[in-house]
């Protein structure tokens, strides 16, 4: 698996062909696409931790680089299973940031498991799934503006392909 940095997309010929044959959507390929689980500066950082990771820890545990990426980052690590309106709002108007980083980091994470080993640690596949309920919730979807709907779209897909089994 690899990413060109002279291009804006992964390679998926060079995925995990279990990768190839779940993430038919072109967003899941497109890094320059923030609205894809491994785009922008948070995904493709993701990616190439998880390349590091499991160079130096073949066996190591996904959700412990999480846990560094997300203490590197001093983003809050916590509430994973906040998923009602109610709790998200408070969490966004305590820490906004950790709240939309967190999701975006674990989601990464989630599908750059896939790309690149064609799996999902059991637990990142149950806290993808909440954070993707999260980010379904009208007020998230909100901060999407004119892409909202896109977004409600994408926010499916990514739950479908990771209602599928992983392990």
């Amino acid at each position: 698996m690899s990413v060109d940095s002279s291009t804006d997309d992964l390679v998926p010929e060079d995925a995990h062909p279990r990768a190839r044959e779940a993430l038919t959507d072109r967003f899941f390929w497109d890094i320059s696409d923030v609205g894809s689980p491994l785009g922008g500066d948070t995904g493709v950082e993701v990616l190439d931790a998880l390349r590091d990771y499991r160079a130096e820890k073949p066996k190591g545990d996904p959700v412990a680089l999480l846990d560094e990426l997300l203490a590197t980052w001093e983003v809050a690590n916590e509430q994973w299973d906040a998923v009602s309106e109610d709790a998200v709002q408070a969490l966004g108007a305590d820490d906004e940031h950790s709240l939309l980083l967190r999701d975006e980091a674990l989601l990464a994470l989630t599908f750059a498991q896939i790309v690149v080993e064609g799996k999902v640690h059991h637990e990142l596949r149950r806290r993808a799934l909440l954070a993707l309920k999260r980010q379904s919730l009208p007020a998230l979807l909100h901060g999407w503006g004119d892409r909202r709907l896109e977004r409600a779209a994408r926010i499916e897909r990514m739950r479908e392909v990771l209602a599928k089994s992983w392990s």
